[in-house]
């Protein structure tokens, strides 16, 4: 049975780790087991621009009052509670994935671990979970909630969407059973499919990649079979 996970959420000043970094860290360790929140905490990290702000809304005047010793202190607490936690959860979780475990303008993002030193592994709401009112694949996280009747009041901020994880969290009948159905194997998997029909691939929740120019999508290994198209797959 799984006890707790940790939901998390970044808020960066660009997609790639490589031009940006992360301005904000968001998290909520959640008891699976109760279908509860037990404790949160989100922090703003140190920066000199934000050319993100009209997403993140996040002010650069504040980025460029917090000290970094304010920042390590919200980041040395998440860590700690990485370490009561059975696994991570994320909304496209290999986004916020990819920020941890290096420098991060002024401060070290570490990698979550566990209590036994482990790094965590992460799980995504996204790709990993089939919730049982969502429309289609790879559903956004706001569409998701309000499919579940679950009110959005604002989002683009680190905690606010790690509320909306654990508020999809506490109403579903069998939380567990959807812990078990996440947590298989999967494959990374490129639609073999032609131009005309790329609908298909779209419909079954495959992402356009167009460096690559390929359709792909993180999926269970037992789940491969039921597509209406023939894969390329890879393990992860």
């Amino acid at each position: 049975m799984i006890e707790n996970i940790l939901i998390v959420d970044t808020e960066t000043t660009a997609l790639e780790v490589e031009q940006g970094q992360v301005i904000e860290v968001g998290a909520i360790l959640y008891s699976v087991k109760h279908q509860t929140p037990i404790q949160q905490i989100s922090t703003l990290l140190p920066a000199t621009q934000n050319p993100a702000v009209n997403i993140n809304h996040i002010s650069l005047e504040i980025l460029l009052d917090i000290s970094v010793e304010t920042a390590e202190a919200g980041i040395k607490t998440i860590a700690r509670m990485a370490k009561m936690a059975d696994f991570i959860v994320a909304h496209n979780a290999e986004f916020d994935k990819k920020w941890f475990g290096r420098k991060n303008g002024e401060i070290i993002l570490p990698k979550l671990l566990n209590s036994q030193g482990e790094e965590l592994r992460w799980i995504c709401t996204c790709d990993d979970f089939e919730f049982p009112k969502q429309t289609r694949p790879r559903s956004s996280l706001v569409d998701l909630v309000l499919a579940h009747g679950i009110g959005v009041y604002a989002n683009h901020r680190a905690l606010t969407d790690c509320q909306l994880i654990a508020a999809l969290f506490d109403v579903m009948e069998d939380l567990q059973g959807l812990f078990i159905q996440a947590t298989r194997p999967k494959a990374r998997c490129i639609a073999l499919v032609s131009y005309q029909e790329r609908d298909l691939a779209k419909q079954a929740g495959f992402k356009w990649f167009p460096e690559t120019k390929t359709w792909e999508r993180i999926i269970a290994a037992e789940d491969i079979n039921s597509l209406p198209f023939p894969v390329l797959c890879k393990n992860i």
